[in-house]
């Protein structure tokens, strides 16, 4: 463990992605439905899409994360700092305005925060994959998915609540209080001794290094066939239950409440069961868990069973297991990300992953109209069967726990 014990560095990597999750979360849940009760037409609503831009993009500008940063802060904790200022800065200016003073400048201080909550990530990420040995890094991914889901509750489910009792303001301040709460986490980020000027001079980060390793390249055409297929599933979950006459007060707190429950137990058993057996094997466990899953749930669709327990009991089950996958992938990441580059490596295979998954969740209407809800989910579970089939095929080497790949100087 490098500059702080394992406990603390975990702590801090729980705090980080809080951090950075907040205001995703905020912008995800909570503002949509905030705007629709102030009357917001619904095209201006969907510009909403438009803040997500930087997460998927944020891989053009992450060589420069890696490469550039003063020294006596550290690589890591330069970026983190201003970031994470960046961010508080914009939700509380969003706070002092609302939408009162129109549509344009609301939405240019969300792309503000979005900007830089995105470029945030990216530091956090280099920083999960440094600060610990690869022989730990299921513990690492684990924490990851802790924060994340820390994130939604609090962002997403905690915002409304926060809305609806005070109002705009104390909620986005509440928000921007939350988020400087975690600067904390940054006492524990001390890799100025390990940023290395004279090092970082002779290798420049570049995305160029990262597309150039055969394993990358494999790695990201099983992104495309595993990943393809959940994201139409999550798409159409929300809808689902909609038109099975669910109020949205009893969606978001099954989503917002019980599924962040359900995924922080399902991220900290995945990070034991992929410490014991390695990635690989859960990520794959989890594809066929996800095709039963798939199958049931298209079935009982299928049978008429529309009850609320059923309906519960389907949606907590698909979203446990995305969080066990989400752990196992994100620690199969680290695993391929070179130390001299980590923030690049990790944010390609990311952005990688979330074009896959919008792509894919943006196919998901076309295929549930015409299908039904019941046979959407059943050829979902046909085609998932198909996609954990050949990611296996292709992952066969990496059956076995292996944690030296990432960690060699390339």
């Amino acid at each position: 463990m490098q500059g702080a014990p394992l406990r603390l560095t975990l702590v801090a990597i729980v705090l980080l992605y809080l951090a950075h999750a907040l205001p995703l979360y905020f912008f995800n849940v909570a503002i949509p439905a905030i705007l629709r009760t102030q009357g917001v037409d619904l095209r201006w609503i969907g510009m909403l899409s438009l803040l997500y831009l930087p997460w998927a993009f944020k891989f053009i500008w992450a060589p420069l994360v890696d490469r550039y940063f003063i020294a006596r802060l550290g690589r890591r904790r330069t970026w983190l700092i201003f970031t994470q200022l960046a961010v508080i800065a914009g939700v509380t200016a969003l706070a002092l305005t609302g939408v009162e003073h129109g549509l344009w400048p609301f939405i240019l201080l969300g792309f503000w925060i979005s900007t830089f909550a995105a470029t945030q990530d990216i530091a956090i990420d280099g920083y999960a994959v440094e600060a610990f040995p690869a022989s730990q890094y299921s513990i690492a991914s684990t924490a990851q998915s802790i924060g994340v889901a820390f994130g939604s509750l609090l962002g997403g489910a905690g915002s409304l609540w926060l809305y609806e009792l005070y109002g705009w303001q104390p909620a986005l301040l509440s928000l921007a209080g939350l988020i400087t709460l975690t600067l904390l986490a940054l006492r524990v980020v001390n890799d100025a001794e390990q940023s290395d000027n004279a090092f970082l001079a002779r290798y420049k980060p570049s995305l160029g290094r990262v597309f150039s390793r055969p394993e990358i390249r494999r790695l990201l055409v099983v992104i495309v066939i595993y990943r393809v297929v959940e994201a139409p599933a999550m798409a159409m979950l929300n809808p689902m239950l909609i038109d099975a006459n669910w109020s949205l007060g009893s969606v978001g707190l099954l989503f917002s409440v019980f599924g962040a429950g359900v995924g922080l137990l399902a991220a900290i058993s995945g990070g034991w069961l992929v410490k014991r057996d390695g990635a690989v094997r859960w990520l794959l466990g989890a594809g066929w868990l996800r095709t039963a899953a798939y199958g049931l749930l298209g079935a009982a669709l299928l049978a008429g069973w529309l009850n609320t327990w059923t309906l519960s009991a389907a949606v907590l089950a698909i979203l446990a297991i995305r969080y066990l996958a989400m752990t196992a992938l994100y620690a199969h990441f680290m695993q391929h990300c070179s130390r001299q580059q980590a923030g690049t490596d990790f944010t390609v295979l990311v952005c990688f992953e979330l074009l896959v998954y919008f792509l894919g969740a943006a196919v998901s209407g076309f295929l549930a109209k015409p299908l039904g809800y019941g046979g959407f989910f059943v050829l979902l579970c046909l085609l998932s069967g198909v996609s954990v089939f050949l990611s296996q095929r292709l992952m066969r080497p990496a059956i076995a726990p292996v944690y030296t790949s990432c960690v060699s100087n390339k």
